[in-house]
């Protein structure tokens, strides 16, 4: 028996589960009916070991005021959020197609045609971002090809709400725990140190779907999650034209991409609507590829998966890479109170911290080898020298 076919026949809610869709990290998707009689939805069940977690009830409740606001033809609708005999489950809209993730599995994408797809990715997030919401979780198996063309976003939130970074204690504050959920092939650099989360990591993860689409490969292929974290928060990005064979990319896409890649997020674009207005000012064809060429590379499978990493191994990981984080860190262990009038807050809502990264750098080839106090020597030496032979010429 598959993982989650117990369920199948059963009751979950209003809902009667029919048959499995499909399975991740997080939980297994179901084509379930509801009692009413009413469309057919789509049943995501986590999984045992996230639907316990301490609080999610709560933040559950919290984020589904917030994510009803938000209304856009390309993220897909979340019509319930349940809890029942220990399951916690997600339900929304039925779709036929398939996610971008299997999409790429099968063939490279037309760059091109790319475009096409990536547009509606951020016209949804320009929505999200207009209201505070940080998806967290971006990459192409979250992208859902609809069968009549349409592009869908999956999973908006769930990463906040399985993560423990806000958790309520009795008081009512929210205590920020540092433990996180996302996939670490798509982590902007400040999601893995944890010392700020807003729409801007959203902005990098949509550069690594781009740069992943264009050049049919993520700009860090590292098969161990240390790895792949850490060069997500040293090492530079291999220029797009560079990383894949016949691939010509117009200066201006160039330039956004390595926009959106910045470590520095105060450098990348400052939300998807700014990005998209950038993706729309590209010349008519901005990229343009060799169809000649097959693909030259297995699609590298490792890393598309959500993981939770607690705050111990980013810690060591930053400390590996020889990154500190100053003392404002510590505000991500201490209390925050929501204001009265905002029950819903979202992630962006609090109080943003500025980004203290600090990445150590190598040192400058002109910076002199030789202590100061040497080199006065050597040219008072020199100018002593240079003098005696000047008294001999003038002599002679």
């Amino acid at each position: 028996m598959a993982a989650g076919d117990f369920l199948l026949g059963k009751d979950l809610g209003a809902y009667r589960i029919d048959v499995t869709i499909g399975s991740g990290a997080t939980g297994v998707v179901y084509r379930a009916t509801p009692h009413d009689g009413s469309a057919p939805v789509a049943l995501k069940v986590l999984h045992d070991n996230l639907g316990s977690i301490t609080g999610l009830e709560r933040r559950f409740k919290r984020e589904a005021r917030v994510l009803k606001k938000l209304s856009h033809p390309n993220i897909v609708e979340i019509q319930e959020f349940g809890m029942e005999d220990g399951r916690t489950f997600i339900a929304m809209e039925l779709l036929e197609g398939q996610t971008l993730e299997e999409r790429l599995e099968e063939s490279p994408i037309e760059p091109l045609v790319a475009l096409e797809i990536y547009e509606p990715i951020l016209e949804a997030l320009a929505e999200a971002h207009e209201h505070d919401v940080v998806h967290r979780d971006l990459k192409p198996a979250n992208v859902f090809l609809e069968k009549n063309g349409g592009v869908k976003l999956l999973d908006f939130g769930l990463a906040k709400m399985l993560s423990i970074d806000e958790t309520a204690s009795e008081d009512g504050t929210l205590t920020r725990k540092g433990r996180i959920v996302g996939t670490p092939a798509y982590m902007a650099p400040e999601q893995i140190t944890g010392v700020f989360i807003d729409v801007r990591a959203d902005v990098y993860a949509l550069g690594v779907m781009l740069y992943e689409l264009l050049a049919d490969r993520r700009p860090f292929l590292y098969e161990r999650r240390s790895e792949l974290l850490r060069a997500h928060l040293l090492e530079p990005v291999k220029p797009i034209t560079e990383a894949r064979e016949g691939l010509w990319v117009a200066d201006d896409l160039s330039a956004l991409i390595d926009r959106s890649l910045h470590k520095d997020a105060g450098k990348r674009f400052k939300n998807a609507k700014e990005m998209l207005d950038a993706l729309r000012a590209l010349p008519k064809e901005p990229v343009r590829f060799d169809v000649k060429l097959a693909r030259q590379l297995a699609r590298q499978r490792t890393g598309p998966s959500s993981a939770v990493i607690s705050a111990n191994e980013r810690k060591m990981i930053t400390e590996s890479a020889g990154i500190s984080v100053s003392a404002s860190m510590q505000m991500l262990s201490e209390p925050v109170t929501p204001p009265a009038s905002a029950p819903g807050m979202t992630n962006a809502s609090l109080p943003r911290e500025r980004s203290t990264l600090r990445i150590p750098r190598a040192p400058r080839d002109d910076q002199p080898k030789v202590p100061t106090a040497a080199l006065f020597v050597i040219a008072f030496l020199l100018l002593g020298t240079a003098a005696g032979l000047w008294a001999m010429l003038v002599a002679t």
